[in-house]
């Protein structure tokens, strides 16, 4: 199997330069067999917010060339209506396995998983948001949507996937603490994160690599990999004139 390269940013916040996205779209290019991804935070608009004109990130995501993101907590809203507005401008998945509908299926851009052939593998992607709102909270009453805990669905599906996917990423929105945890799954080769606004490149004996890009279009993590044990991670800045 050929190495796959994997590109992710994380936590754009919507200051994505036009420079970094012509960076970005270059590099995608270069790298016809490989994949592009965000850890989520794409947006600006708040947890509880949405644009009335959409969002001018994920149009900008989708010129590049993006082949999907994990839900950030700023992609994320309680109630269905919203939340199918406010990813109305992404024409790639927005992954969150651990979503849970309780009233209804969430919006059809919205998956848990995606498994792409690139240069001859197939690459298994699991996205990952944080628990905006838990199984059994008091704000469960109201909410369209619960987020489950994030290992153990990651565990679960990882274990799924494992038999027909030559590797298996998880790409969260969780932050460093539980991407860790991610990375001691034994099924998972991968973990590609955000949230914590960290630039980050991390391995512990036994675990899958953990990868950080740091945060508002810093830099992209370049990954390379054809297994758990020879992934291997450079992160490149961004420009971020005009």
């Amino acid at each position: 199997m050929r190495p796959v390269v994997i590109l992710h940013t994380a936590d754009l916040h919507n200051r994505l330069s036009p420079a970094a996205a012509r960076q970005l779209k270059a590099l995608k290019q270069e790298h016809s067999e490989g994949l592009l991804v965000d850890a989520g935070d794409a947006v600006a608009a708040g947890n509880l917010g949405f644009r009335l004109w959409g969002e001018p990130m994920l149009r900008r995501m989708a010129e590049i060339g993006y082949d999907g993101m994990a839900m950030g907590n700023r992609e994320s809203h309680p109630m269905r209506r919203v939340l199918e507005r406010k990813l109305q401008d992404a024409s790639f998945p927005v992954l969150a396995a651990n979503l849970v509908g309780k009233r209804q299926a969430a919006p059809e851009v919205v998956r848990g998983q995606v498994v792409f052939e690139r240069g001859g593998a197939r690459v298994a992607v699991i996205g990952l948001a944080p628990q905006m709102t838990r199984p059994g909270s008091v704000w469960a009453r109201v909410t369209d949507y619960v987020f489950e805990e994030p290992v153990g669905v990651a565990r679960r599906l990882a274990r799924e996937l494992r038999g027909t996917a030559d590797l298996v990423v998880c790409l969260s929105h969780c932050g460093e603490g539980i991407d860790r945890q991610l990375a001691a799954v034994e099924e998972v080769d991968l973990v590609l994160g955000g949230h914590s606004h960290r630039d980050l490149v991390w391995r512990e004996p036994g675990s899958a690599l953990v990868v950080h890009p740091g945060w508002h279009g810093s830099h992209v993590a370049c990954t390379e990999l054809t297994s758990r044990e020879d992934a291997r991670s450079v992160l490149r800045p961004l420009e971020a004139g005009r």
